[in-house]
């Protein structure tokens, strides 16, 4: 499975406006959305950033937690110029970790009937980021 490919799945899974694969690189120094599909997806794919100023995705990936977010406006791990630009009015991202090791997050932005991400999306989201990584993906 390529990772546009489980971008797609993720979107799908959890009905979101946008679903984004991001990798750990550098030791976890360094973040890259290596899959967007998805409203979104042309701003954020291929962007690289420092995982301490990344927002949600190296929030995700600093703590080792998912990160459910339902008011953007106030959640200091949502960066609020792009949750602005973006129009993000909610997101959830979870870690993918491959042999106990964090590689990577699945996080996805605004689901598609306008309501908030709620924990039965991120338990779907955690299943399936186990199931990837119980099949052997190593982003």
């Amino acid at each position: 499975m390529t990772l546009s490919q489980m971008a797609e799945q993720v979107q799908q899974l959890v009905k979101a406006e946008t679903a984004v694969v991001a990798i750990a690189e550098d030791a976890g120094n360094t973040i890259v959305y290596a899959a967007a599909v998805g409203k979104h997806a042309p701003f954020i794919q291929g962007k690289r950033s420092q995982t301490s100023t990344s927002g949600l995705c190296g929030a995700v990936l600093e703590s080792g937690q998912a990160a459910l977010v339902c008011n953007p406006q106030t959640d200091v791990r949502i960066r609020q110029d792009l949750a602005e630009q973006l129009g993000i009015t909610t997101a959830l991202a979870v870690p993918v970790k491959h042999n106990g090791a964090l590689v990577g997050a699945l996080m996805v932005l605004n689901r598609l009937d306008g309501t908030e991400f709620t924990q039965t999306e991120e338990q779907a989201l955690m299943d399936y980021a186990e199931t990837v990584a119980a099949a052997g993906l190593d982003c």
